[in-house]
């Protein structure tokens, strides 16, 4: 079973140290503790803890707001490296979670191309490409979903 709840700011460290954990290194663009602690009070940033039935912190997600479109940029979803297998279970709550509590229609993210997991998983959860772009000399997708 998975819980997901609001994040606290004392796990903010965590966070911090899971993004520094191998397996995130290649597709997840950290942040340093204090752009971490900025985001957290930003209203329109959004950080769910994500817990497993024994109520251990296993990973998190960062969600913006953008009101204009009444949609949310999936901005991060990472999984401890000691916990796999929870990330499709996560996302469909967090899906659950911006149509019931954030009002929300749609969600996007990007996604490196060079992501082949991460691509697939998206994928079969419904989400659609809908652009292209290049970062760091790296090819970025984007995808949406309406919810």
């Amino acid at each position: 079973m998975i819980i997901l709840r609001r994040s606290k700011e004392e796990e903010l460290k965590a966070f911090f140290e899971m993004e520094r954990q191998p397996h995130a290194q290649a597709f997840v663009n950290g942040s340093d503790l204090l752009t971490h602690q900025q985001n957290f009070k930003d209203r329109n940033i959004i950080y769910l803890s994500i817990e497993n039935n024994m109520d251990e912190l296993v990973g998190y997600f960062i969600l913006a707001l953008n009101s204009n479109e009444n949609g949310v940029e999936f901005r991060r979803v990472l999984i401890d490296q000691h916990h796999r297998g929870v990330g499709q279970r996560a996302i469909i709550k967090m899906e659950a979670y911006c149509r019931e509590e954030l009002n929300a229609s749609s969600i996007w993210l990007d996604v490196y191309d060079d992501n082949v997991k991460g691509k697939y998983i998206y994928k079969k959860l419904g989400y659609k490409q809908f652009k292209e772009a290049c970062l760091n000399e790296r090819k970025l997708l984007y995808f949406k979903k309406e919810l």
